[in-house]
């Protein structure tokens, strides 16, 4: 899988729904800010974006109501995450300028760690939302399993999607771009690529 053309089809898909994708990305991001709906305001956001890879049009009703079904599976994904992500970086933040060689291999474990999981989860609704099996263990062994077979096109496209919402965060970039939108059609594009030829089908 050639990872730029992922990103540049991306890219066009969400350019041509830039009106409903920036204001989805601002419900999102307000969602992350009330905290509660931020889960299901990302899971309905992957939502979206498979059904705009697909041409179907959606529409506001269409977005709350994948935001409603997708409540409590998205906090059963959320609260793992909130644990994990929560332990590295509290571990990283008390324990940065602690002196020794322990704390530097601890510290490196950690931030490994937490970047590891971060590329697992790029990959999580895409995965989640055609599988047949929801399970948390399931979906994360598919998500590992992408990584396995294509670690050369996952690891450009996390490494990518990682530095862009990096730069874009502090600016709340997010709105004006849509650029979490984009992020979801990467991810979405390449689990479909990659289910494709798996079974040698469109899907």
């Amino acid at each position: 899988m050639n990872p730029i053309a992922i990103l540049t089809q991306a890219l066009r898909r969400s350019w041509d729904e830039w009106i409903s994708v920036i204001l989805l990305s601002t419900v999102w991001l307000a969602a992350q800010v009330l905290v509660i709906p931020g889960p299901p305001a990302t899971a309905m956001l992957f939502a979206m974006a498979r059904r705009t890879h697909e041409g179907v049009y959606w529409s506001a009703a269409d977005a709350w109501s994948a935001f409603r079904s997708l409540f409590w599976p998205a906090w059963k994904w959320a609260l793992p995450n909130i644990l994990i992500i929560g332990t590295a970086l509290y571990n990283l933040s008390v324990f940065w300028n602690v002196p020794g060689g322990l704390w530097g291999v601890l510290r490196a474990v950690w931030f490994a760690s937490l970047l590891l999981w971060l590329g697992l989860n790029l990959f999580y609704w895409p995965f989640w939302l055609r599988a047949d099996d929801r399970s948390l263990r399931t979906t994360y062994a598919n998500c590992a399993r992408f990584w396995l077979f294509h670690p050369g096109t996952a690891f450009v496209l996390y490494l990518v999607c990682l530095v862009v919402g990096l730069v874009c965060l502090p600016f709340a970039l997010p709105i004006v771009l849509g650029v979490i939108f984009w992020i979801a059609m990467v991810a979405e594009l390449a689990v479909r690529l990659s289910l494709e030829r798996a079974n040698n089908t469109p899907i």
